[in-house]
């Protein structure tokens, strides 16, 4: 084997087209000179300046590896030539061609007869050429994972590739099942936005038949990808509606549109909608979101919007995605922050019948954020408000849910919207009941509809808190606490307007000790555990305004979930009903950190008790309150646990709790577990599974139980089958309860395209 060492100007050879993720190789380091060696001697001619390696020549630099069966180096042209059987060779990229060609000096390539593997994707052409800065190919086949039978394959006749900027393809067509090839429009993708994006499915269900649900979006132009849905139902007709998505060139402005609509002529299918009201033959959905901010991030826009013709429409033809919108929202919110100061404006209105939300029309927010007032060691925070709203509401039957916390009266969920929403403002106490206020502007009830609209309220609502943090030795930290809040609340005419003042004074005492051991898990791949626990008293006294005579009462906004409620004044601005409380809290907080071998800290386990202790407990009633018990544990990468549980003192009854698993093995197989408990409420189990009996085929089950209902509430039994790498084909039964839009049994077949 004979080895030369090349100058250190061939340090810049060589980078490779990867279509889709649209990136060639990094240019080698220049710390290791480059070599050159061959199995036969290596010719040097000093006239022309050529190298020539031949017969298993090898070109190796830091990062990269070329083999060739000849290697020519100019020195005068400052080119490499490597001809027949190239292989280059690189972490994550294998490259093959006939021939490969690099000039140092002008930075340009070319190659011809080449294929690449980029994992996971897999191309081949007939020729690419360029520079750094842009690449010409011809004749492109790209597959997703290798180039299997039935691999879909997507052909490109000819494109450009230009470094950080965009893709763009000509004479496209991609071969899909039974070798049927479809043509393709061209396209231009934008680096940064997202690629095509295609979700079908096809099945079989009673009450909407044979059915195929489609959505695209396809990137036509460097910063627009259009598309839509598109869908067949047997039984009830055929939905459509065009979808958009663009982003501005920099990247600060995102807009989203997706609509689509049937004429549903299955009348019996239809049914009521969530008011019992009859719905309508003409149905659909419109959603819109837009989110732009500046380059600094001072000044963010966010506004969306999700219009439904009936509360059902989402639950009947995307079903995937109704848990995620079973509440809609139309919303714009503006932000403009300094480093001390932030200014918000938000507007929220509900525009579909059936949904409780308090409309902000609009709601104007400025607030101090903690700083320092000189050098004095006192941190002020403070924030003003003022909101113009009204309820939009509805006579649905409400659930009433158990005591909130620290011993306070039952709390009805018709008072509190479901989120995304703020805490309802309802009006002070000491107004009249809501059938003696004025009659105008009066509620404006739809015809045959439940739902309504309150009249207009005003709120002024202003706090300030300041904070006195000490620091000490052994860990111990003393925070001192003092604020106030007012608020003023005016009925819009000439309705009735009240006044509230409330003050805030604690402290927060905790110690904060840590110690690492080496505890040698090598089964988990631990050899370092810290321990940093911490002991704290958190002690609240919300005086009430001395001018009343009625108690103001407190409502946290998560009173139904087991975590322990927010303490402080400055925390609850959107907060209204408050009451006189003096409470203090207990708490012992453990985080555990686990490291490997490589020193780097990870979260291992978080254990947290916490005990409420309420002095201004009514008569009769015990002091110790509600206890509350975090854990969140994740020893292995293949076991996530987190369990929340809230108890009442009390009688030690469980009042809340919520506990959720998930155990997996890599690819082969998963078991995910989820309960939540809720006194009077919720008692409800979810429990999902797969098990990979192969590379290609697996079994899949979800099983829901209610156990208020006392009933399997849903239940699917599914197999599933991949093909051509990037096909999933899912044959399932399902078997449901308890649910009025749901057949008892269904089986269907669902197609889906994984990724390209």
């Amino acid at each position: 084997m004979r080895r030369l060492i090349l100058p250190s100007n061939v340090n810049t050879f060589c980078r490779v087209l990867s279509f889709l993720v649209a990136s060639l190789w990094a240019l080698p380091a220049p710390g290791q000179a480059p070599e050159l060696s061959a199995e036969q001697p290596i010719a040097y001619s000093e006239e022309t300046g050529l190298l020539i390696a031949s017969e298993n020549a090898v070109y190796r630099d830091e990062n990269t590896t070329v083999e060739a069966d000849e290697i020519r180096y100019n020195r005068n042209d400052e080119q490499i030539e490597a001809r027949g059987n190239v292989r280059v060779t690189r972490v994550g990229l294998r490259l093959l061609a006939r021939e490969l060609t690099y000039n140092t000096a002008a930075r340009s390539f070319s190659a011809t007869g080449f294929r690449v593997g980029y994992p996971p994707l897999f191309i081949e052409g007939e020729s690419f050429s360029g520079n750094l800065d842009a690449v010409d190919f011809e004749n492109i086949s790209l597959y997703f994972r290798e180039p299997v039978e039935r691999a879909p394959k997507l052909s490109v006749a000819r494109g450009t590739w230009v470094a950080d900027d965009y893709l763009r393809g000509r004479g496209l067509s991609i071969e899909t099942i039974g070798n049927l090839s479809l043509p393709l429009p061209g396209f231009t993708y934008a680096f940064g936005q997202p690629t095509l994006d295609v979700d079908a499915s096809v099945g079989y269900r009673d009450n909407l038949g044979v059915f195929g649900q489609s959505f695209w979006l396809y990137p036509f132009s460097e910063d627009l990808s259009l598309g839509g849905n598109l869908d067949f139902y047997s039984e009830r007709g055929i939905l459509l509606g065009p979808a958009a998505d663009w982003t501005s060139r920099d990247g600060l402005i995102q807009a989203f549109v997706n609509t689509g609509w049937i004429h549903d002529h299955s009348s019996r299918e239809r049914g009521n909608d969530i008011l019992g009201n009859r719905i309508d033959q003409s149905r659909g959905f419109a959603e819109a979101r837009l989110a732009a901010r500046n380059e600094e991030g001072t000044l963010q826009l966010q506004a969306r919007s999700l219009y439904l013709s009936d509360s059902e429409v989402m639950r009947d033809f995307r079903e995937d995605r109704y848990f995620d919108t079973y509440h809609p929202d139309t919303f714009l919110d503006f932000t403009w922050q300094s480093d001390r100061l932030l200014l918000n404006a938000f507007a929220r209105s509900q525009i579909n019948d059936g949904y409780r939300v308090v409309e902000r029309l609009p709601e104007i927010h400025a607030e101090w954020l903690p700083g320092e007032i000189g050098s004095t060691g006192l941190v002020l925070q403070a924030q003003a408000t003022a909101t113009r709203y009204r309820t939009y509401d509805n006579d649905l039957p409400r659930i009433t849910f158990p005591s909130g916390p620290l011993g306070l009266p039952p709390v009805n969920l018709g008072d509190i919207p479901p989120p995304p929403s703020f805490t309802p403002p309802p009006p002070p106490s000491d107004l009249p009941p809501p059938d003696t206020l004025p009659s105008e502007p009066a509620p404006d009830p739809e015809p045959d509809s439940l739902s309504f609209r309150g009249p207009f309220q005003n709120r002024l609502d202003a706090s300030a808190t300041l904070t006195r943090p000490f620091h000490f030795d052994g860990g111990i930290s003393l925070v001192l606490r003092g604020g106030t809040r007012w608020t003023h609340y005016e009925w819009e005419g000439t309705g009735p307007s009240s006044e509230r003042t409330l003050a805030e004074l604690g402290f927060d005492l905790s110690r904060t000790l840590q110690k690492t051991y080496g505890v040698g898990w090598s089964r988990l791949g631990i050899e370092d555990l810290r321990h940093e626990a911490t002991t704290r008293v958190t002690y609240r006294w919300h005086p009430r305004d001395i001018d009343r005579e009625k108690p103001i009462f407190f409502n946290e906004t998560a009173f139904y979930r087991a975590l322990p409620p927010v303490l402080d004044l400055a925390d609850l601005t959107h907060g209204d009903v408050l009451r006189e409380w003096n409470v203090a809290r207990l708490g012992w907080e453990n985080r555990f950190l686990a490291a490997g071998d490589d020193g780097e800290f990870r979260p291992f386990l978080r254990f947290n008790l916490y005990q409420d202790l309420l002095f201004s407990a009514p008569s009769g009633r015990d002091e110790w309150d509600a206890f509350y018990t975090e854990i969140e544990f994740t020893p292995v990468p293949w076991l996530d646990l987190l369990w929340m549980q809230k108890y009442r003192t009390e009688g030690f009854r469980t009042e809340a709790s919520f506990f959720r698993t998930t155990l997996r093995s890599s690819d082969l197989w998963a078991v995910s577990f989820q309960a939540e408990f809720l006194e009077t409420a919720i008692e409800q189990y979810d429990l999902d599974g797969r098990y990979r009996l192969s590379e290609n085929l697996g079994l899949f089950g979800n099983w829901q139980f209610d156990s208020r209902l006392d009933t399997w509430t849903r239940q699917r039994y599914g197999i599933s089958q991949r093909f051509g790498n990037v096909w999933q084909a899912e044959f399932y039964v399902t078997f449901t309860d308890q649910d009025r839009r749901q057949d008892d049994f269904s089986v269907g077949l669902r197609l889906r395209w994984l990724s390209f």
